[in-house]
């Protein structure tokens, strides 16, 4: 097993969005530093993969009329590589994901975000949610109508890509297409979950891919779900979630509703990753800290809180943390976060790239390093 130092991740390679500021006279301690040289001293004793520097960029691409936001992020190599498809969760932009998407890509995987206009923060300037329907809200984004229409969205998206790599754009053109994974959080997890099968008998995603792998970051369950449908799954699974992995909308219930997706996947190689102190938020990986407020900050109402719409009601104020400060919020685990990361990493070098270094450590490091953090299942 590779044990070399883990130095590529460092302090401002770990943030990655996040970005360490300078600090300005008068401003309070950045709490972030703190937290990834401790995420970073974690992931020191964690499984070891490869090394890449990387690239990357954003952009709005217009689809049939549809405004669809895509961000890139690869080995700055230009070589052959896996592709994995990050779905982001209800209300995220396509940079969601950018602690997981950055350690990914680093690992030599190409990694290629996509969400909808329908589905990125916009949503929290609707009607339904200035007037707190957040349940509402989740309702009709969970629905089968919209889980077709980001099926549809995807296919579109995969053509424009083949397109573009066709006409010479060599970073699209180094896809692997015989090595592709989904991967997705929340609503995304709905989502790469049908693309892996999970529908349904007879439903088909209508996407022209065949995904190697599959891993699931707060896996999406409805209630009354049949695990027969998770068992058509055919590829191996990573489904992560844990006990403080409670839905910011109030739609899932309670963590073991997501627990049912990890525990009915039969396909060899599946694994379920349960954390202890993991919230919605840290599986994310998206702003896991908001830059500390000036002193002259000081009693101003947070920027961007959907929770400021009339008739607050339940899962508001935490509807709003997508995009802006969560009330009630606690800070990250360090731990858990390092967990997601080097077992996501980890799982990914096993089955898609079969290095029996990953998989040694998956099986035989993996539960002792996780100590009270959480389980492998």
């Amino acid at each position: 097993m590779n044990l070399q130092p883990r130095y590529w991740l460092a302090v401002g390679a770990l943030v990655g969005s996040l970005g360490l500021i300078s600090g300005c006279a008068g401003d309070p301690p950045d709490p972030r530093i703190d937290f990834a040289e401790r995420v970073n001293k974690d992931l020191a004793s964690a499984y070891q993969p490869s090394h890449n520097e990387t690239a990357g960029w954003g952009a709005i691409w217009q689809l049939d009329q549809q405004s669809v936001e895509v961000e890139w992020l690869a080995p700055a190599t230009h070589e052959r590589s896996p592709l994995i498809i990050y779905l982001p969760g209800l209300g995220e932009s396509a940079s969601g994901g950018m602690e997981w998407r950055k350690a990914w890509a680093q690992a030599g995987y190409a990694v290629l975000s996509v969400q909808g206009q329908a589905y990125d923060p916009s949503i929290f300037a609707s009607t339904q949610a200035l007037d707190g329907n957040f349940r509402g809200l989740a309702s009709s984004h969970y629905s089968a109508a919209a889980l077709r229409d980001r099926l549809s969205t995807l296919q579109k998206v995969l053509a424009e890509v083949r397109a573009r790599a066709a006409k010479g754009d060599a970073q699209l053109a180094a896809i692997d297409w015989n090595q592709v994974v989904v991967a997705g959080f929340d609503l995304g997890a709905q989502t790469a979950a049908a693309l892996a099968g999970a529908q349904e008998p007879g439903a088909t995603s209508g996407v022209a891919i065949q995904p190697k792998a599959v891993l699931l970051l707060s896996p999406y369950v409805e209630a009354g779900a049949r695990p027969e449908a998770f068992a058509q799954v055919s590829v191996p699974v990573l489904s992560m979630t844990g006990q403080e992995d409670e839905d910011p909308f109030n739609w899932v219930s309670s963590y073991r509703q997501r627990q049912v997706l990890g525990e009915s996947v039969t396909a060899a190689g599946s694994v379920q990753l349960e954390l202890n102190k993991a919230t919605h938020k840290t599986l994310s990986g998206t702003e896991l800290f908001n830059r500390p407020s000036k002193k002259a900050d000081k009693g101003s109402e947070p920027s961007g809180d959907a929770s400021k719409g009339r008739g607050h009601k339940r899962g508001a104020k935490s509807a709003g943390g997508f995009h802006g400060p969560i009330a009630g919020e606690p800070a990250p685990d360090p731990k858990q976060v390092a967990a997601i990361q080097a077992i996501g990493v980890a799982f990914l070098d096993s089955r898609v790239k079969h290095n029996p270094a990953a998989t040694e450590w998956l099986q035989k490091g993996a539960p002792g390093w996780l100590g009270g953090a959480g389980r492998l299942k």
